[in-house]
């Protein structure tokens, strides 16, 4: 038997028409989203809830969103996930542009959303639901930080990278169309009003652990040889060169050739490697590059160092063999040291303090080398009135 619209009464197909032009689309959703250089929210409206899901755009040491237009009295929420994949939530409070401290009795209370996907291989989504207001149109504070804190809802956090403001319309409608964090989700444990979520074991179509544990393992790996070879070059190799141009132009007219062979033979492959390994780190994690104050510095330190050793190599070959002993050119090479000199303390301790593990212990050997270094540096009487030997040509 066959239907044909065609026996349906005209009446009767004016009527379905009309009531099916009034029914709303099923996909439609009611939210609103931005994004910044470091880290994109997202709000997706709910029957009783809204979930905000804080996506990383750079490397993820924890996000936070506030309900207000400044840093003072604004109920926040500080998520952060730790290195087993559990998931952090905090919900924190501060009296002006200080450390926020959690609170026990927030105006909302907010709980993890299985929304979250924070798989290695995935760019870091940290979702949260909190009970909807009659604040439609949202200003919000936001703010990044590439520190992870500890384990606990009530740890210390390091201050942000970046902070901001922004504002959402929740009664806008949602385009999910191209795929959103909901289609491809890492499913959580949660409890109820808990602040912490850990992750379930994965589908086969989502990444082992075993894979991602093998590549954060790599990762870290490449961490240490870059902080062990930089450290090496920057902070022994470097300093004992210029010690060894000072003094011994005393005793020797040869000098010159251990001070080149200690910075230029064994400085510029410590350096280089050591150097390269960091940027290559930041790549297998998938994080971006650049951006932080241990990045930029280091970006910075190389080049300085590069420059350093190309003005040290113009110097000797364009030395004078009569008039002054230590022309322009000659002073700002040894300014150039002492600057890298201490740019290297400074780098070398921006990058342990962001391991707290090692933090301490590493503190105690560069403040050990410094003041060795500082010892060894120390005028000496009985050579201080003695003539430099000049290079033997």
């Amino acid at each position: 038997m066959q239907f044909s619209l065609a026996r349906v009464p005209k009446p009767l197909l004016l009527v379905l028409l009309a009531f099916v032009t009034r029914l709303p689309a099923a996909s439609a959703l009611q939210g609103d989203s931005w994004c910044g250089t470091l880290m994109c929210v997202e709000a997706t409206v709910n029957a009783s809830t809204v979930t905000y899901e804080l996506k990383a755009l750079n490397q993820l040491g924890w996000m936070a969103i506030g309900f207000g237009s400044t840093m003072a009295n604004t109920p926040m929420v500080v998520l952060w996930q730790i290195a087993n994949g559990t998931i952090i939530l905090s919900q924190r409070q501060a009296s002006g542009r200080v450390e926020p401290l959690p609170v026990t009795h927030p105006p909302r209370l907010a709980s993890l959303s299985p929304r979250a996907n924070a798989l290695p291989s995935v760019t870091p989504i940290l979702a949260f639901d909190i009970p909807k207001d009659n604040d439609t149109l949202q200003s919000l504070i936001w703010a990044f930080g590439v520190t992870i804190p500890d384990a606990s809802p009530n740890a210390e956090i390091e201050q942000h990278l970046d902070a901001g403001t922004l504002t959402l319309d929740l009664t806008k409608q949602l385009d999910r169309g191209g795929g959103s964090s909901s289609s491809s989700v890492a499913s959580s444990q949660l409890g109820a009003g808990s602040g912490i979520a850990t992750p379930t074991p994965p589908t086969p179509s989502q990444s082992s652990p075993s894979s991602a544990s093998n590549s954060a393992s790599r990762a870290n790996s490449l961490v240490d040889v870059h902080a062990a070879l930089s450290a090496a070059g920057f902070l022994i190799l470097l300093p004992m060169g210029s010690l060894v141009a000072r003094w011994s132009r005393i005793f020797t007219s040869k000098w010159f050739t251990a001070h080149w062979f200690i910075n230029v033979v064994l400085g510029i492959p410590f350096i280089c490697v050591g150097w390269a390994l960091g940027p290559l780190a930041v790549a297998q994690q998938g994080r971006e590059h650049i951006v932080t104050v241990h990045q930029i510095c280091g970006v910075v330190l190389f080049a300085l160092y590069i420059i350093e050793v190309a003005l040290g190599t113009l110097i000797h070959m364009r030395r004078p063999k009569h008039g002054r002993a230590h022309p322009p050119r000659n002073v700002v090479h040894v300014f150039l040291g002492l600057t890298l000199f201490g740019l290297s303390i400074y780098e070398t301790v921006n990058g342990i303090d962001r391991d707290p593990a090692v933090s301490s212990v590493s503190q105690n050997i560069v403040v050990a080398i410094c003041i060795g270094w500082a010892a060894v540096s120390a005028p000496n009487p009985r050579s201080a009135g003695e003539p430099h030997i000049p290079l033997a040509d």
